[in-house]
C-alpha cells in the first residue's frame, strides 16, 4: 500500500498578516488534512502529517521528508495567497522525487482544477470538493497500479491532456467519517487568535457542521450549499475525548453558521449542559439566525463569544453583495447578544464593488456603533470559485491574477490589491485598513473594557503588543 503524507504548505505568518501583525495571527490545526488522514488511517493505509508552518519547516525540508521517507502520495491543501509558495515546494519535491503522485486540494483548486494543472506543472492531480472519500480511492488505486478514471473527484494530468473525473458527491452523514487524526498533528504549537481566545489555554478547533445555503457573493461554497452537521452524539463525544486527552478548558466549534439549524443548536447546547463539559466556546454565526431563547441556550452551554459577519455599514452595499440581511437586523442582534452576555466579534469588509470613501467611512462608524469585543477589517478579495470573482472578471475589473497577492490584508502585508473599486487608490485602501482598527480601538471606552478584562498577564501581553502596533501604524 502507497505511504501518505499530507501537507500544509510553510506559509507564514508574516506572509499573511505582515511584519507587525504576525504576532497576532493564527496558527491552527489543518483539520482537513487531520479528516484525510483520519479516512486513509481508516482504510489502513500508512500517513503522516506535515503542518509546515506549525513546526517552522521550510520548502527544502519538507522535499527532504518526501524523498527520504518513501512516500508515494503526497497531498497539499491551498488557499489562494499560498499559490506561489505551493508551486515552489511542489518543484522541489518532484526534483527529488519526479516518481512521487502529488495531488493538491483546497479552496483554490476545487475553483480552479484545470487551470491550477496549467499553472502549476509538477502537479500531477487536484482533488475538488470534500477530499476524504477522493484521497482514499486515489491512494488505492496507486497502489493496485489501476487507472485514475474511477476517481471520482478528481481532475489528472495524462500526458499533456487534462482529464476530469465526474464530481463527487458530498457526504450526507458526517458521522460516517471516521475521527479526525489530530494526534498526527503538533497540537502544543496551535493558537487561535487573541480575540478568540481566553488567556493563553490550548484552544482547538473542532468541525461542527459543513455547507452554507447563503447567496454572499464574496463566499466560494467549497462544501456545497446544503448544512449538515455531524450528530449531537458524535460532537459530545469528541469533546469529551478532547477534554481528556488534552486537558481543555475551550473550544472553537467550527460551522460556517452554526445557529442555522435551530433544533440542532438547542440539542446540542443542552447536551452540553448534561454532560457537565463546562467548556468555554467561540463560534460564528449570522445575525439573521439567532433568537433570545437560542442565545440563552448558547450562553448556558459555555458560549462566551459569536463572531457576526457583519461586511458593510451601508444599505446599498448590503444589497450588492446579497448578504440578505439589513442595518436594523444587525443592530438588533447585536444588542440581543450583549444581553445575553456574549461577546461579540464583528467582521467588515472595506472597498467592496462600487464602494465610495463615504461608504467605507459609514462602515467604519457603523463598526464603532455597534461596539464589538472586536472588530476586523479586511480589503475585499475577490477569490476564484466565488460570485465576486466571476463577475468582476467578466467586466474586466481583475486587476491581475498572480494568485500569491491575493491576500484580504494587503493593507498590512502590502500586497498588490487583485481588486480596487473605481475611482478609488490602492493606497487609500490600504491606508483605510489600517485607519479602521485606529479609529475602532483607540477609544477611551474601548481601552477601559479591555483593561475591566483582564484576567491574565497573558491577556495584558497581548493587549500591550496591540496598542503598540497601532501607535507606530500610520
Amino acid at each position: 500500500m502507497v505511504k501518505v503524507l499530507l501537507v500544509n504548505p510553510p506559509y507564514s505568518l508574516e506572509q499573511r498578516y505582515g511584519s507587525r501583525m504576525k504576532s497576532f495571527g493564527a496558527v491552527t490545526e489543518p483539520m482537513g488534512l487531520a479528516y484525510l488522514a483520519g479516512s486513509l488511517q481508516a482504510s489502513s493505509f500508512p500517513v503522516e502529517i506535515l503542518d509546515a508552518p506549525a513546526v517552522g519547516a521550510r520548502a527544502d525540508a519538507v522535499a527532504e521528508r518526501v524523498s527520504g521517507n518513501a512516500f508515494a502520495l503526497v497531498g497539499i491543501t491551498f488557499l489562494t495567497p499560498m499559490f506561489s509558495t505551493v508551486a515552489d515546494l511542489i518543484r522541489r519535491i518532484k526534483a527529488l522525487c519526479p516518481t512521487t503522485h502529488v495531488v493538491v486540494g483546497g479552496p483554490h483548486p476545487t475553483a480552479l482544477p484545470e487551470r491550477t494543472l496549467q499553472e502549476i506543472p509538477w502537479i500531477d492531480s487536484v482533488c475538488v470538493g470534500e477530499g476524504e472519500g477522493t484521497i482514499v480511492d486515489l491512494a488505492s488505486a496507486l497502489s493496485e497500479g489501476r487507472d485514475l478514471s474511477g476517481v471520482k473527484g478528481l481532475v489528472f494530468r495524462t500526458g499533456e491532456a487534462i482529464t476530469k473525473n465526474p464530481p463527487r458527491p458530498f457526504e450526507k452523514n458526517l458521522d460516517a467519517l471516521p475521527k479526525p487524526a489530530r494526534h498526527l498533528l503538533p497540537l502544543d504549537s496551535y493558537r487561535l487568535t487573541a480575540s478568540r481566545t481566553k488567556g493563553s489555554a490550548f484552544c482547538p478547533t473542532l468541525i461542527v457542521a459543513r455547507g452554507c445555503p447563503f447567496n454572499c457573493q464574496f463566499c466560494s461554497h467549497p462544501f456545497g450549499r446544503t448544512f449538515r452537521h455531524h450528530s449531537v452524539e458524535r460532537i459530545v463525544e469528541e469533546l469529551k475525548d478532547l477534554k481528556e486527552s488534552y486537558g481543555l478548558s475551550q473550544v472553537n466549534l467550527e460551522a460556517d453558521t452554526l445557529t442555522l439549524n435551530r433544533k440542532f443548536l438547542l440539542e446540542l447546547c443542552r447536551a452540553m449542559i448534561q454532560e457537565g463539559l463546562n467548556l468555554a466556546w467561540t463560534c460564528e454565526s449570522r445575525v439573521d439566525t439567532v433568537d433570545e431563547e437560542m442565545l440563552a441556550a448558547m450562553r448556558k452551554a459555555g458560549c462566551w463569544q459569536i463572531s457576526y459577519g457583519v461586511e458593510s455599514g451601508c444599505e446599498r452595499l448590503l444589497g450588492i453583495i446579497q448578504k440578505g440581511v439589513t442595518r436594523e437586523q444587525v443592530r438588533r442582534t447585536f444588542a440581543m447578544t450583549r444581553k445575553a452576555g456574549i461577546t461579540m466579534r464583528g467582521f467588515f469588509m472595506l472597498g467592496l464593488p462600487s464602494e465610495t470613501p463615504a461608504e467605507s467611512r459609514e462602515t467604519i462608524e457603523f463598526a464603532r456603533r455597534l461596539d464589538p469585543l472586536w472588530a476586523q477589517f479586511t480589503v475585499t478579495v475577490p477569490y476564484p470559485g466565488t460570485p465576486l470573482f466571476v463577475s468582476l472578471d467578466a467586466e474586466g475589473k481583475i486587476r491581475h491574477y498572480d494568485w500569491s497577492q491575493y491576500n484580504t490584508w494587503g493593507g498590512w502585508a502590502d500586497t498588490r490589491l487583485p481588486y480596487v473599486p473605481e475611482g478609488r487608490s490602492e493606497e487609500e485602501l490600504k491606508h483605510l485598513q489600517k485607519k479602521a482598527l485606529r479609529l475602532f480601538y483607540m477609544r477611551p471606552a474601548v481601552a477601559l473594557r479591555f483593561v475591566k478584562s483582564l484576567t491574565t498577564l497573558s491577556d495584558l501581553k497581548k493587549y500591550a503588543r496591540g496598542l503598540m502596533v497601532l501607535l507606530k501604524t500610520r
